[in-house]
């Protein structure tokens, strides 16, 4: 299945198109699991290209207004962590000693979600779900 391209995303999204823009749009459908904004600054950086880490926020604050990525705590690194939008959303099992991030095939709230919203009167417009604990890696390390 072919990728829509960074270009295309950003006339989708209804948003002017920079080199920039496009550039972290192409970072970010690169990577697998969210990634902090130190490590897209990081991976800019390593890339040489001329955006700086003010242009980087301005950018991803429009790149949320329009809907394109999620940004989510993470508790175990105490910092935000950002991903592109998917069709379905994603959870993750998190490391806390490594910090990796293992997404979830499936979402196991959908059954939980419709329990709650007939028992209590209640429509859910959004969830988040991160499960906390040690990876197998660390678990043979310690």
């Amino acid at each position: 299945m072919k990728s829509t391209s960074s270009r295309t995303l950003l006339e989708q999204s209804k948003l002017k198109y920079s080199r920039q823009r496009e550039s972290l749009l192409d970072i970010l459908k690169e990577q697998s699991v969210p990634i902090t904004i130190d490590q897209l600054d990081e991976i800019v950086k390593q890339r040489n290209l001329s955006i700086n880490l003010s242009t980087i926020y301005r950018i991803l604050d429009a790149f949320q207004k329009h809907d394109m990525i999620e940004k989510t705590f993470n508790v175990p690194t105490q910092s935000y962590v950002i991903e592109l939008k998917h069709a379905h959303h994603r959870h993750y099992l998190i490391c806390l000693d490594c910090k990796k991030m293992i997404p979830i095939n499936h979402c196991p709230m959908h059954e939980i979600i419709e329990q709650i919203e007939k028992e209590q009167d209640f429509h859910v417009s959004a969830h988040q779900l991160d499960i906390y604990g040690y990876c197998s890696d660390c678990i043979k390390n310690h």
